[in-house]
């Protein structure tokens, strides 16, 4: 059976392609409209709620892979490589820090009402340099690993003339060999930086929740909010990788190996990330709720009453009620048209969930900012995503040929 997708394979045409780099247009025009005429909160929170998502979701693929390479899954090994292809979104998601950086005048709430208590941490010069040194520490692993993981790869395909490498991809094997010694030492450099990328991960988005969530509202505090806000990132990347797995696999020619096995798993751990999303929240609101303290239960009242309600209750539904209820059954898991329902409900609850983290510390005025500055600014940021996403398919192997564990894998035919 071959098992390398022809070179033809494509997640999306060219024609959506273009469509969606004209949504990142857009989305960025939308932007500086809202902060010029006058919608300038509106613009910063929306860039905030987009920025926290999509670097989120592009890191957390990395991490599924890294996840994938520590524990030695075989079942997982012909996802690995459209799970590490959020990587693609690594430069924009540094573009979108640094303009929120440069404009955190317009969105952190204490660079005008300072907490004397709380200055030696949250000031603007320590800010941006702790924030650009732990973004580039960890994109800097999640980079290295990638490489590793693509140019046995690339080299292998390369050679069989299977797929010829050209451009980028020719340069990630340059002085490539082809030994089996060679090969090794890839495989022990994955595994060295994919622990590596593994606790810098929990590292720097435990700091990203404290400085870009919990600072919103600076008189709150939790000590469970990084564990609940990293493991949130985890579930937005399983659901994406269900939708990819689900959707994208006939498009991407790795039906072959991306059975109902490969589903059935994945919709496993999409079910198993909603409960632990759920036990985050139900821990993190069960003593915040019985401490009892106004600083603390006003974060959570703000946002279970008024305008704020039905949006909460939303992703309550959304994020936990739908997906246990439906994937319980392992019919749903295995079959794609309802794993890809479910995965698809998850993603947007999950987009919602981080919404309504941002939003209402920020947003003093009557209603719910969601409309259509809101609406195209998102879809600008969705669309550089994608775009950057499918143009990372297109330029590498889409299947870890080199990997041992997927030459052995039952499903694959090996």
């Amino acid at each position: 059976m071959n098992v390398i997708p022809s070179h033809s394979a494509s997640l999306v045409s060219n024609e959506t392609r273009r469509a969606l780099l004209g949504f990142g247009v857009i989305g960025t025009l939308a932007f500086v409209y809202g902060v010029i005429f006058g919608e300038n909160l509106r613009a910063w929170q929306s860039l905030l709620v987009n920025f926290l998502f999509f670097a989120g979701l592009a890191q957390s693929g990395v991490v599924i892979s890294a996840l994938l390479q520590v524990t030695s899954a075989r079942w997982g090994r012909p996802l690995k490589r459209t799970a590490e292809a959020t990587a693609a979104f690594f430069p924009v998601a540094f573009i979108l820090l640094l303009v929120l950086l440069g404009g955190i005048a317009s969105w952190a709430p204490w660079v005008h009402e300072p907490i004397e208590a709380k200055t030696p941490w949250l000031n603007i010069p320590f800010f941006v340099v702790r924030q650009l040194l732990a973004f580039g520490l960890l994109t800097g692993l999640s980079l290295l690993y990638v490489y590793k993981s693509l140019r046995p790869d690339i080299g292998m395909l390369h050679e069989s003339g299977a797929q010829s490498a050209d451009g980028f991809a020719k340069r990630l094997i340059a002085n490539w060999k082809g030994t089996d010694a060679e090969r090794e030492t890839g495989q022990r450099a994955q595994d060295r930086l994919a622990v590596a990328v593994l606790i810098s991960y929990g590292w720097v988005f435990t700091l990203v929740s404290f400085d870009f969530v919990m600072s919103l509202d600076p008189h709150w505090f939790s000590t469970l909010m990084g564990g609940y806000y990293f493991i949130g990132n985890l579930f937005i990347g399983f659901a994406f990788l269900a939708i990819i797995a689900t959707w994208g696999r006939h498009r991407l020619a790795i039906a072959d190996c991306v059975g109902t096995q490969q589903l059935h798993d994945v919709g496993k751990l999409l079910f198993g990330f909603s409960i632990l999303w759920a036990y985050m929240f139900w821990s993190q609101y069960l003593v915040i709720w019985y401490g009892d303290l106004a600083e603390e239960t006003e974060f959570i009242y703000h946002r279970m009453h008024g305008a704020w309600a039905p949006i909460a209750w939303a992703v309550f539904a959304l994020c936990f009620v739908i997906p246990f209820l439906s994937l319980l059954s392992k019919a749903i898991k295995m079959k794609p048209n309802g794993l890809l329902t479910i995965a698809s409900i998850a993603f947007v609850g999950m987009w919602l969930e981080r919404f309504i983290l941002v939003v209402p510390s920020l947003w003093h005025e009557d209603g719910v900012p969601l409309g259509i500055l809101e609406l195209f600014i998102t879809l600008g940021v969705f669309g550089l995503f994608v775009f950057s996403y499918t143009g990372f398919l297109r330029t590498f192997p889409i299947l870890p040929m080199s990997d041992p564990k997927f030459i052995s894998t039952p499903e694959t035919g090996h």
